[in-house]
């Protein structure tokens, strides 16, 4: 499946003296982790992480640490959240050093908000020989190639090896942090546009073994919070990352289920103005989170008992389309019922059941009632206030 947009975002940390050193710990990841990759004394107690997904493409990041330093002395470790540039999208450089998609950048140490700098640096473990924080000289002017490399003005990428001959780069977040001995705690946000491919309308990337580099090797304590506010959103989480685990809906409404993704087993959410918490102890991660919104690849109910056709299901995400009604894409399926009357009462009744309408129409119940993301709320009144241009869009192709 062709990507469109990737974001990644990653987070490296490294032990005081020197901002590039050649064995310094630097830290790299796709995920937001104020992590040091060397730090021996200082262990992570607690950590809740809170992602909330909207609907205007961005995700926000809430992360609350508490830390304890066993020494008696301050100690000092500089970090900085390092952001990849996104891929296939403007191609430019920005020399400031702050991400484009990136928004509301903030940290916060016992209480006291913690100023950063910005700044455009070598991606530390993707250039060969470069294992430290390498600032890029901005006095130079660069453009950014279709392999996401920085190359200098004049240097033509495509002729023969140079397309390889880029700058892998980053744009860096960097500050201090000051671990006083005993209890420590850290409050870090942030918001960034989500990826996304063809059928998916959102991905969101977030690395968790980093945590087992403290001192402790692991997060004694740690709550994981997915949250979709005046909103409804259908999403995955493999289940290889929290094996076992027990998701609970702790806000609103919502649904959770085991179920595949990609042929994968995959534990499957349905939300509607709410929240799924998940608590660990001792948790050691093995597997990097991955939160992945239904698309085009999980659009179908499948009843197989006594061979019954396929039904026409589908993912709804009122920020994307990701329901095609079409010939080619309805190729060789059998949709019940299949007259395109019905089909157009379906599209323009899309945005309603996504908010929970109950349906008078029996026709219309059934089928509603078969997609496993349909959460009927009495208390619903037909309003339109929320209705977004995706919901517009499908009443619009239903009339």
């Amino acid at each position: 499946m062709k990507k469109i947009l990737f974001y990644g975002l990653c987070l490296l940390a490294f032990l005081p003296v020197l901002p590039v050193r050649a064995n310094d710990g630097v830290y790299y990841t796709k995920g937001n982790q104020l992590v040091p990759l060397t730090e021996t004394d200082i262990s992570v107690r607690k950590e809740v992480l809170t992602i909330s997904i909207m609907d205007n493409g961005f995700a926000r990041v809430d992360v609350y640490y508490e830390f304890w330093n066993p020494g008696k002395e301050v100690k000092r470790v500089l970090m900085g959240f390092e952001a990849d540039p996104s891929y296939n999208d403007d191609y430019k450089f920005y020399p400031s050093g702050v991400h484009p998609h990136i928004k509301d950048f903030t940290v916060e140490m016992n209480g006291r908000k913690l100023s950063y700098g910005n700044a455009p640096c070598v991606a530390p473990g993707k250039q060969a020989g470069v294992h430290g924080l390498e600032r890029i000289d901005t006095t130079k002017r660069y453009y950014v190639f279709d392999n996401n490399m920085l190359y200098e003005e004049g240097f033509n990428a495509e002729e023969g090896d140079n397309y390889k001959a880029g700058i892998a780069f980053a744009y860096v977040y960097y500050f201090n942090a000051d671990f006083q001995p005993g209890l420590n705690k850290v409050h870090h946000t942030y918001t960034y546009r989500m990826s996304l491919t063809v059928g998916v309308p959102y991905i969101v990337d977030y690395k968790l073994s980093p945590a087992a580099r403290w001192a402790n090797g692991r997060i004694d304590d740690f709550t994981l919070v997915i949250r979709a506010d005046n909103t409804a959103k259908n999403f995955f989480i493999p289940e290889e990352v929290f094996p076992g685990a027990e998701f609970c809906v702790s806000e609103g409404m919502g649904k959770i289920r085991r179920h595949k993704l990609y042929s994968e087993p995959a534990y499957e959410f349905t939300l509607r103005n709410g929240a799924v918490t998940l608590h660990l102890q001792n948790f050691t991660p093995k597997k990097e989170l991955s939160i992945s919104g239904a698309g085009l690849d999980c659009c179908f109910n499948v009843d197989t008992e006594g061979g019954a056709p396929l039904y026409l299901a589908g993912a709804y995400d009122r920020s994307r389309v990701v329901i095609m009604f079409s010939e080619e894409w309805m190729k060789g399926m059998k949709v019940v019922p299949a007259d395109k009357a019905f089909q157009k009462r379906v599209l323009r009744n899309l945005p309603y059941a996504h908010r929970g309408h109950v349906f008078k129409d029996a026709r219309l119940r059934q089928f509603f009632e078969s997609l496993w993301w349909y959460m009927p709320d009495p208390a619903y009144k037909d309003s339109t206030d929320d209705f977004t241009p995706i919901d517009y869009e499908y009443i619009k192709a239903g009339k």
